[in-house]
């Protein structure tokens, strides 16, 4: 079996596996059970495909620690400044609140954004899309291709939990459906960032850096402003 071969099942898993368990999962479910799941299975993939094709092509090997580092604290305060800023405008602090996070206990609070968040969100999908499913693609089309598919299905991979936060946050319908659509395409925006990070650094450490900083720093404002709302 080659990388190449592996690309029709990778984006299958991309594009289906976790909106079809959003979808089917009970509504109180979803936010804890549906993140560990698919994480497990990322992580079951990336260290299969990590032992099949080496550890080093997927991009789980390398990258530079002071660089990784610095990536890292940049999209902290980057974030930081941002939700200052949302946090601070009465117009802009409903659009930043999660109820999800509001309604965690500070035991929960912890474990999801020190613990939920880095390893089982931004370290296994970072693994996946920008380790095993970047390297895959790339065996198999030019590099332009590999980069835009590979951001495109992160994207639609963003499809359940768009739909459960736009639950979360009591949308009608249509509002719900807009804030999925706008979802999938600001993650696809993120995953040409994050896929040239991969590229420029030469492993996914940088990315899983940036991912996890933006996603823990963000969680962190969106319960501030759901308490505050």
């Amino acid at each position: 079996m080659t990388l190449a071969a592996t690309v029709a099942p990778l984006a299958a898993y991309a594009v289906v596996f976790q909106t079809i368990l959003y979808i089917s999962l009970p509504v109180r479910l979803r936010t804890r059970v549906a993140p560990l799941v698919t994480g497990l299975v990322g992580a079951g993939i990336s260290l299969g495909a990590g032992l099949l094709f080496g550890f080093e092509q997927i991009g789980l090997l390398g990258g530079q620690a002071l660089t990784t580092v610095a990536w890292g604290l940049g999209a902290v305060i980057l974030v930081s400044m941002v939700g200052m800023v949302m946090l601070s405008r009465d117009e802009l602090r409903p659009q930043l609140a999660d109820p999800r996070l509001a309604a965690l206990s500070r035991g929960e609070t912890f474990t999801q954004v020190f613990v939920r968040i880095p390893v089982f969100t931004a370290l296994i999908e970072e693994a996946f899309f920008r380790g095993v499913l970047h390297a895959a693609l790339m065996a198999l089309y030019p590099t332009e291709v590999a980069v835009f598919l590979g951001a495109g299905l992160f994207g639609l991979w963003h499809i359940g939990p768009g739909l459960d936060q736009a639950r979360a946050g009591e949308r009608s319908r249509r509002a719900g459906a807009w804030h999925t659509v706008v979802t999938v395409v600001a993650t696809t925006v993120a995953g040409l960032f994050l896929v040239w990070l991969r590229m420029k650094t030469g492993s996914i450490w940088a990315p899983a850096a940036v991912h996890a900083a933006i996603n823990m720093t963000l969680a962190l404002f969106s319960r501030a402003a759901a308490r505050s709302t």
